[in-house]
């Protein structure tokens, strides 16, 4: 979904892209992959049942594992951009022109999600709410205010402030058919996404990327980004970075669960509990790869992961324009069809599926194609 391929090469973390390649591992077969061959190794099925509902979304309070992956790839976009956007402000790039730059790739980026319904020239199902608006909308507030505001505390001040007034008003402002209590048709954000912009709402009467959302994902952003500069203002991978990040997302972790008792933990709604819970968890796996890779240099345990971290947004828009799953059927659904074993076949095709697209990245990786934004 995002590549951030500016940076000078030395100064690359291979950590990143490896923590973003395993981010995007799950939604192009890893899931389903995973899953499956759980479900082949004979596992007890309370076991298996438990791991096929984390590979799903809750359906309004709560959090499951599948409910990270599109916070931690909006933090990780974060964390990128003290490489590729303040590292150009450090050699004399003005302000102005890296602001009309990030603007221009969140255009692309949220242009690209809206092409997924315009080309199918239906315009009762035209979707400009959706996951690339959601990302580069996060991309254009949180790096704008990386960009302009230096102080780390005034950072966290917005932080906070932006985290309380979406919550204070979720709740509080009024609107037509305002209800006593938040319910997934009725809430502000609910009523801004049919009301705002009108257009196909993927949940018919919301959308879980629609409207205000991008304020607190914007916010998850720019913690990101701190945290990048965090990371490059120690130069060589140090452990003593991998602590603080751990100590930070552990205190993300409490936040979060404090806050949810006066707004609970919603994917939906991204709400203040919800982003300071994934960013809690976004800290922790941050440190664990950056310590495994960057700081101990076991490399090759990237090695998977890279390939897929450097063109994500590639995959993210090709399974969608490639239709990759005509593909799988094509070289896989035989083989599949030879066995009776519900969990076989789903291994196989998954699997299959999985496949098909890392060799994709991996042949664009070894040719040094990395497509930007």
């Amino acid at each position: 979904m995002s590549e951030e391929n500016s940076e000078p090469k030395n100064t690359r973390l291979m950590s990143l892209d490896a923590l973003r390649g395993f981010d995007m591992f799950w939604i192009i077969g890893g899931a389903g992959a995973v899953s499956s061959l759980i479900a082949l190794m004979g596992f007890p099925d309370a076991f298996v049942e438990g791991v096929a509902k984390q590979f799903t979304h809750v359906e309004w309070e709560g959090f499951h594992f599948f409910d990270l992956i599109f916070p931690l790839f909006v933090f990780v976009s974060g964390v990128t951009v003290p490489y590729s956007v303040l590292s150009q402000k450090e050699r004399g790039v003005s302000v102005a022109k890296l602001q009309i730059r990030i603007i221009r790739r969140s255009a692309i980026i949220v242009l690209i999600g809206l092409s997924f319904s315009v080309f199918k020239f239906q315009w009762e199902l035209l979707r400009l709410y959706q996951v690339l608006w959601m990302i580069g909308m996060s991309y254009l507030i949180g790096t704008s205010i990386t960009l302009h505001v230096e102080s780390w505390k005034i950072r966290l001040g917005i932080f906070f402030s932006v985290l309380l007034t979406y919550h204070l008003a979720v709740y509080y402002l009024p609107y037509p058919g305002k209800g006593i209590v938040i319910t997934p048709e009725n809430n502000l954000a609910a009523w801004l996404d049919r009301n705002f912009i009108k257009t196909n709402l993927y949940r018919e009467v919301y959308d879980p990327e629609g409207t205000i959302r991008v304020l607190t994902g914007g916010m998850l952003g720019m913690l990101g980004a701190m945290v990048g500069q965090r990371i490059k203002y120690y130069g060589k991978a140090q452990i003593r970075c991998s602590l603080e990040m751990a100590v930070g997302g552990v205190v993300c972790l409490l936040l979060g669960w404090c806050w949810s008792f006066s707004f609970p933990i919603i994917k939906d709604l991204w709400s203040p509990s919800f982003v300071l819970w994934a960013a809690g968890w976004s800290f922790l796996l941050l440190a664990l790869f950056y310590t495994i890779i960057d700081v101990w240099g076991h490399k090759w345990l990237g090695w998977f992961f890279v390939p897929i971290g450097m063109n994500a947004i590639t995959i993210y828009a090709g399974q969608v324009y490639l239709q990759t799953s005509y593909s799988r059927d094509f070289f896989f659904k035989g083989l599949a069809n030879h066995f009776e074993s519900a969990a076989a076949q789903g291994f196989i095709l998954q699997g299959g599926l999985l496949l098909i697209h890392w060799l994709l990245l991996y042949g664009l990786y070894k040719k040094k194609i990395f497509i930007r934004v």
